[in-house]
């Protein structure tokens, strides 16, 4: 599970470093540096002008591959949740 929590935070990278370069590209190094330093600003830069600037592809793959980091960390070893009165065992 971890490898492939790694391979999908990698290509979340990729897709974030092509979209900052956008970003620096068509906003200058203000903004661009503002999205390098806040990844969430990047994305949705990157989707409020994935038709403009073409890269509506990478923009759903990136949110594809982040829905599935999401669901992979919450299913993995070390996350449990509980609805209730915790029940102690002696």
């Amino acid at each position: 599970m971890g490898i492939v929590m790694m391979l999908v935070g990698l290509g979340m990278l990729v897709c974030a470093i092509i979209v900052l370069i956008k970003l620096f590209q068509n906003e200058g190094v203000l903004k661009g540096i503002l999205g390098l330093i806040c990844g969430l600003y990047t994305f949705i830069w990157g989707w409020m002008n994935a038709n403009k600037l073409g890269i509506k592809n990478i923009m759903i793959i990136w949110t594809l591959l982040l829905i599935v980091y999401i669901i992979l960390g919450m299913t993995g070893p070390g996350f449990s949740y509980s609805v209730g009165t915790p029940v102690t065992t002696p």
